[in-house]
């Protein structure tokens, strides 16, 4: 048989095949007859060259072309796409341009779409912020008519007898306590009237109070040190109790140690003469913390309604839930800032006065029976803090129990308080009665009371033991020593009535704790519309991360612009002709997408949870279902997530022009985003507030890392480290994308040997995308773990 020459003068040849047909997917020009054979020649200098720089030499196999027959070369359609080696065409997909002769598409179908989704966003926009407008004229005029509903005794408009004497009924059946006019301030009292069938409803229509006696409470702290030692006495229903001390003296550990916050170390708790825990019955207990603890980017009409649709029960309506919200928010005077936005440092909103009272708003939005509040009128003005404590005596007129840690009040507020219980420095009691009855006590063991001087500034010099004393010298463990010693007073006894009203109270109030609270899935759609909206009132960060996104699809899309992807070695018996490999070129590519997806998603993934840890802290307190709230912002971040990858894959696919579908290449990067936001939850649960978002990137480029580029996965196996690897979603990302951008090449080169050295398992797309989605999950899962059991103090 003769064999054909080369093309090179004096180089000679040899066959590499018995027979005179080229393979599929090759094209041999020169062996046209059963005479010739497939034959491998020398190369020249100027062929080797460019076969080291990866492009192949001569005719042998040529690129951008497809062999209809044999020894035919026919170029690529229109409309079809045609990579290295292709014998039928590609159908280009919709929205793509594929003139003659393409070897890859040009896909510019997810950039129209994108063009779609922003204007549709910007018209969301546009139309939210119009209907927020509409929405705030509407409820400033709701409550314009509940004002006239109150007032309209007072402005000379003829009032019902009748229906004066059935809110009279109502009152007495609450044993709304009578104030005098000179008590309460009259608008403070005529609003809090708005909440007294809501109150009477929420109890289910029964006189419920709560009193609380304790005995010998105490607290040891690590090293044995006593920070509250023998505290004893009771708190009222019905009445405003202060708890005054010196600094350090113990007044919010007593008040954590009541409320079960902290466990005590000795000491009984009796709630309506029952021993108890306060635990028991935290859904109809109120905890009003020291910190303005909101979300600054709702309104204050909008944390106080969503508080009450988490807290109040399930049997409520919508209409009623709202209606009471709005009542709350009419009580606390904050009807003139209803529809603004807390705000922050860096956001106009309402003034401290007024967040403190959203403060107080979000625990009355539950219909408690008791309220605990923690330094109510600190860091406010004078007339802020007075407007505070009169809110808080017309609460206490429905017949709420409160109790307030106070500092240093203006002599204003210290008479709106009904009962005083001063701590004095080690944690003891040394006075616990009425507020009018204070000054006689001391004056008795000859403490001097300056009419010129704030009474509480007084007594809080007595504590500290620099009080005047004329007669002598009474140190405050004396006083400590006396109060404990003192004698019983009969008011102190329990009486027949108030053992009825106790027993009624224990009747009906596990009852009243069972039914409070909206269903798991009701809860769970209000933490995502309340996501939603904290989204929408943070455009400029979702745009930011949107940017993020498109910008890094740009940067990765022009540093490929268009390059093939994969060049492998060919399959035999033409191996010979092979140009020089880029088999490292996708895994590295997996490297690079995943890099910058991390730094892309992680600072914005990281601040769903991490930014607001004391909300949820203080919301857990409160009863809110811990699963809800996680679930809901987790469902509402893929939102936000979708955006981010779709703009980076269609920039992405526009320049690059890889050989991956363009539905298959978002589904790599969208679960990606989701590893990433699930690997920045995790993180937000451990790290602090100042370091998490660095921590948060640096940790997602770690697992990025772990894709199989270097080290190989194979490198792995024979380490015994492969699971690593294996928990890293960008791994399975890697070879997702190895085997959709290898997979036009079957037949071309030999894909089993490249695969193999990197540890790649072919033809396993959609388990690829299986594990990605599974360790998604399971990092979300172990980031809620974490949320219950870190800080779990916090949360009681």
């Amino acid at each position: 048989m003769a064999y054909p020459g080369c093309y090179a003068s004096g180089a000679v040849g040899f066959p590499i095949q018995s027979s005179h047909i080229c393979l599929p997917h090759f094209y041999c020009p020169n062996s046209t007859d059963i005479s010739t054979l497939p034959t491998f020649c020398q190369p020249s200098l100027e062929c080797t060259i460019e076969r080291m720089q990866g492009h192949p030499c001569e005719v042998l196999h040529l690129p951008s072309n497809m062999s209809a027959l044999l020894w035919t070369m026919l170029p690529c359609p229109k409309g079809y796409h045609c990579p290295v080696g292709t014998i039928v065409p590609r159908k280009c997909e919709s929205m793509s341009s594929c003139p003659e002769g393409s070897k890859a598409p040009l896909y510019y179908g997810g950039l129209v779409i994108c063009l779609i989704i922003d204007l549709l966003l910007l018209g969301l926009v546009y139309f939210k912020r119009r209907h927020d407008r509409s929405e705030s004229l509407r409820i400033h005029k709701l409550f314009r008519r509940f004002k006239r509903k109150v007032n309209s005794g007072e402005d000379g408009t003829e009032v019902d007898t009748a229906k004066q004497g059935e809110q009279t009924d109502k009152e007495k059946d609450l044993k709304v306590f009578p104030v005098p006019a000179d008590d309460v301030p009259n608008e403070a009292a005529a609003n809090t009237s708005l909440l007294v069938d809501a109150f009477k409803a929420g109890l289910g229509g029964e006189n419920l109070q709560i009193n609380f006696t304790f005995e010998n409470l105490g607290l040891k702290i690590k090293g044995g040190k006593s920070v509250l030692q023998g505290v004893t006495g009771s708190i009222k229903a019905g009445r405003m109790t202060a708890i005054m001390g010196p600094s350090g003296a113990g007044k919010t550990t007593f008040m954590n140690v009541l409320m079960g916050k902290v466990d005590r170390t000795h000491g009984k708790l009796f709630i309506n003469n029952k021993e108890s825990e306060m635990q028991a019955y935290k859904k109809i207990i109120g905890y009003v913390p020291q910190e303005d603890i909101m979300l600054r980017e709702l309104t204050v009409r909008e944390n106080i309604l969503h508080a009450a649709r988490i807290k109040l029960p399930a049997t409520w309506t919508k209409e009623q839930i709202e209606s009471y919200a709005d009542a709350v928010v009419d009580a606390l005077n904050l009807t003139h800032v209803a529809t603004t936005v807390i705000g922050d440092e860096t956001t106009r909103g309402v003034s401290g006065g007024q967040r403190k009272r959203v403060n107080i708003g979000l625990e009355l939005a539950a219909v408690p029976i008791a309220m605990f509040l923690d330094e109510p009128t600190s860091g406010l003005d004078s007339t802020a803090a007075l407007s505070v404590a009169q809110i808080m005596k017309s609460i206490s007129r429905l017949g709420l129990t409160i109790v307030a840690v106070i500092h240093q009040p203006r002599v204003e507020i210290f008479r709106e308080f009904d009962d005083l219980l001063m701590i004095a420095p080690g944690g003891r009691t040394a006075y616990l009665g009425p507020v009018d009855e204070v000054q006689e006590y001391f004056e008795s063991f000859g403490f001097v009371f300056d009419p010129q001087v704030n009474q509480a500034d007084v007594l809080m010099d007595i504590l500290s033991g620099h009080g005047i004393n004329r007669t002598r010298k009474v140190p405050v463990e004396a006083l400590v020593t006396a109060w404990e010693s003192r004698p019983k007073r009969p008011s102190d006894s329990v009486s027949d009535t108030s053992r009825n009203m106790d027993a009624i109270f224990h009747a009906k109030a596990p009852a009243l704790v069972k039914e409070r609270g909206a269903f798991w899935y009701k809860q769970l759609w209000h933490c995502h519309n309340r996501y939603l909206i904290q989204t929408y009132r943070s455009l400029s960060a979702l745009a930011l991360e949107i940017f993020v996104g498109a910008f890094a699809g740009l940067l990765m899309g022009i540093a490929i612009n268009g390059l093939d992807a994969y060049t492998g070695i060919l399959v035999e018996p033409y191996s010979l002709l092979s140009s020089a490999p880029t088999l490292w070129f996708v895994p590295l590519c997996g490297l690079l997408i995943g890099l910058i997806v991390a730094l892309a998603g992680a600072p914005a993934a990281v601040k769903i949870f991490g930014e607001e840890k004391p909300v949820y802290w203080r919301e857990a307190a409160s009863g809110h279902n811990r699963a809800a709230y996680f679930v809901g912002k987790t469902i509402g971040s893929i939102y936000r997530l979708t955006l981010a990858s779709f703009h980076f894959n269609s920039i992405y696919m526009f320049f690059a022009r890889p050989l991956v579908s363009s539905g298959n290449m978002f589904l790599i990067v969208i679960l990606s985003f989701f590893g990433v936001y699930g690997l920045s939850a995790i993180v937000s649960m451990v790290a602090r507030r100042e370091n998490v978002t660095l921590l948060a990137a640096v940790t997602c480029i770690f697992a990025a890392v772990f894709c199989g580029f270097g080290p190989t996965l194979k490198d792995a196996r024979s380490w015994g480290i492969i699971f690593i690897w294996e928990m890293s979603f960008n791994k399975w990302a890697t070879e997702a994308m190895y085997w959709e951008s290898v997979k036009p090449y079957i037949g071309v080169y030999d894909l089993i040997p490249p695969a193999e050295a990197w540890g790649f398992t072919l033809d396993r797309f959609g388990f690829d995308l299986g594990m990605m989605l599974v360790i998604g999950l399971v990092l979300r899962v172990v980031a809620f773990g974490l949320m219950l059991g870190l800080n779990r103090d916090k949360q009681r």
